[in-house]
């Protein structure tokens, strides 16, 4: 038994990477997130911390239309 998950990267132009993680696929989609790596947390080693949680959603579209808004565009 597996997970559905999509993971999207996208970039804004000062090189900042999101990520748009959609669970539990379905025919509207699924929930999703967007998260942030946040790189100060990471260099520690920690693999448990450096993610942040920007936003959730209902419907990827609407992740994806806050990104653009956001000036983040797909890799």
């Amino acid at each position: 038994m597996g997970t559905d998950l999509l993971v999207e990267l996208w970039r804004d132009e000062h090189g900042v990477i999101r990520e748009l993680v959609q669970f539990g696929l379905d025919e509207v989609g699924g929930a999703c997130i967007i998260r942030e790596r946040n790189s100060l947390d990471a260099l520690d080693g920690d693999a448990n911390e450096g993610d942040m949680v920007i936003a959730r959603f209902g419907d990827p579209e609407d992740a994806r239309d806050f990104l653009r808004d956001e000036g983040f565009e797909p890799l």
